[in-house]
């Protein structure tokens, strides 16, 4: 576990997030900016206009996410101000929506859509899915992620259920939730292998493991009284375990976002005597193979998910590309997430053919677009 990981779990992290320091901090650095620098960055991409607007009022609520969280700025990747943007040029009223608050429930009722980036810590996904399974199954809102959409999000283990079910081609991978079952696992699997926590990003939690030897330490943790500690410092994993079969022959793997009938990527590769591709921060932007794409596609599908990063790994043994994980949220820092020979703009998912079309997107604002169409076809 890295030590900024830690630092940034603790509570004299977010105490200093409050302080002016920070906020200058941050600000001389352009993680978050001021209303001036919002607007241009959210104009770095044309506004997208819906072709046919609600035929009846709507009104969404609009979640307001980000790490660091300072009145009057924003965190330049906040999904937020692109919402916002959106429904200003589309004249559709909204307002920011609380959803901590003790009256949340309350406010709901008067809401049609709530729009909102959950965060993926074990606290954030229990209140997320908590409230989402409220609003939506019992209320009756429209939510963004919905239920469904939220329950496999970071959760390797319920994801891994629906790869299984699915038969969708996943990295060969074991679940136990037998102390005894993990143990006989691990004498017959093989060596080097991956370990990874239930609940965690961008590679945390992701161990590779050499020896039975400390497989069966890191067993004998998880099935303890206490458990294995993780990134979070309030949260154990315990009980449950995953193993996964480490690929040696990869130099890469591919993230493909696809939102409606667009699609979106980059080649990811790890940094020098890693093994790990995601948040290694090593990209590379250029045309994707068609057969990662109609696979990355039939996985959207059979997930049933609006929005979906799909991780891709070529495994040549297989002599397939393979998935190492599937996300709802992925870090957006540009309008320009699929770029061929120096041109951005995405894959048209609405053909077989995959065709390559020019522009450039916010992901977030094609989500809104999408939720809003959604919305207005299922009122008619």
């Amino acid at each position: 576990m890295k030590l900024a990981d830690r630092i940034k779990q603790t509570g004299l992290y977010h105490k200093f997030l409050q302080t002016n320091f920070a906020k200058n901090f941050y600000l001389k650095r352009g993680v978050i900016l001021d209303a001036e620098k919002i607007e241009k960055r959210i104009n770095e991409a044309p506004a997208i206009i819906l072709k046919n607007p609600p035929a009846k009022k709507i009104k969404v609520g609009i979640v307001k996410d980000g790490v660091i969280n300072i009145e009057g700025y924003a965190h330049r990747n906040s999904s937020w101000i692109f919402y916002e943007k959106f429904l200003k040029n589309n004249q559709i009223d909204y307002q920011f929506y609380d959803i901590y608050r003790h009256d949340w429930l309350e406010v709901a009722s008067e809401l049609d859509i709530i729009m909102w980036h959950t965060y993926s810590s074990p606290s954030d996904m229990y209140i997320a899915e908590s409230k989402i399974y409220v609003l939506e199954k019992v209320l009756g809102k429209t939510c963004f992620p919905s239920f469904h959409e939220v329950w496999q999000y970071e959760d390797k283990n319920r994801a891994t259920y629906l790869y299984k079910a699915l038969n969708l081609p996943l990295i060969p991978t074991v679940i136990s939730n037998s102390k005894t079952d993990a143990l006989s696992l691990a004498r017959k699997l093989s060596f080097p292998m991956i370990y990874k926590t239930y609940i965690g990003s961008s590679s945390r939690g992701v161990v590779k493991v050499n020896t039975f030897s400390k497989a069966k330490s890191i067993i004998n943790k998880i099935f303890s009284h206490k458990g294995l500690e993780t990134i979070y410092p309030y949260f154990r994993q315990k009980d449950t375990i995953l193993f996964q079969e480490f690929i040696p022959d990869a130099g890469y793997d591919l993230r493909i976002m696809m939102i409606g009938n667009k699609a979106f990527g980059y080649y990811r590769y790890p940094k020098k005597n890693d093994f790990k591709a995601s948040g290694a921060g090593i990209y590379e932007k250029k045309e994707i193979p068609k057969e990662a794409l109609k696979i990355a596609l039939d996985i959207k599908t059979k997930l049933n998910s609006r929005l979906m990063g799909v991780d891709l790994l070529f495994c040549n043994k297989s002599n397939q590309y393979r998935i190492i994980e599937t996300s709802l949220f992925n870090q957006i820092d540009t309008p320009e997430q699929l770029v061929i020979n120096g041109v951005p703009g995405y894959y048209d998912l609405s053909t077989n053919e995959f065709k390559f079309k020019s522009g450039k997107f916010w992901i977030h604002e094609l989500v809104m677009e999408y939720v809003i169409e959604e919305y207005s076809y299922a009122s008619k």
